[in-house]
């Protein structure tokens, strides 16, 4: 049985190659879990591989695609949102959903996808320390927590060790959508 919650809109997850597993897994595996469908989004009709190779994944629909009825978007770190940005549609889509109202949910490197679209100026931003230069300079102010809820359309996190923290608050969204 797959729960709905009502008139939902979709929810999508962003990769490309090197994601982080356990930022990938663990959220598809509890999305699963509480009967929540969502879609796996990338660029290219192919099999994906983490960071650490656990497994490969292919998606579920592709970003060339009519993508206007995505509530929220989930994208987990490591190197995946770096090879996002190589394709020149990544930038104009992430700020065309993003101004559309869609809702970001990111983790560790992967509010470098906002920062590359302009898009966290004057908010407060969690991710991997590592991105804390790239953050300010996109005008945000980086904070070492393990969440951040900086606005209603988005939601940051800082690395995989604090999916205990960041997945319940990615459930709730996902429930208020």
């Amino acid at each position: 049985m797959i729960t709905t919650f009502g008139n939902m809109k979709k929810i999508g997850i962003l990769i490309d190659d090197g994601y982080h597993d356990l930022e990938f897994w663990i959220p598809y595996y509890r999305l699963k879990e509480e009967n929540i469908e969502f879609d796996i989004l990338a660029w290219e009709d192919r099999a994906y591989k983490g960071q650490f190779a656990i497994d490969s994944v292919k998606p579920t629909k592709l970003l060339s695609q009519p993508l206007d009825d995505y509530g929220l978007i989930f994208s987990p770190g490591a190197k995946s949102p770096e090879n996002l940005l190589k394709n020149p549609g990544t930038v104009p889509l992430v700020r065309e959903m993003y101004e559309g109202g869609t809702t970001f949910a990111t983790i560790c490197h992967s509010p470098l996808l906002l920062a590359e679209a302009g898009l966290i100026k004057g908010m407060k931003i969690a991710g991997h320390p590592t991105i804390k230069p790239i953050i300010e300079k996109a005008g945000a102010t980086y904070i070492d927590l393990p969440i951040v809820k900086s606005s209603e359309q988005l939601i940051s996190g800082r690395t995989h060790f604090d999916l205990n923290i960041f997945m319940p608050e990615l459930l709730r969204e996902i429930r208020s959508l």
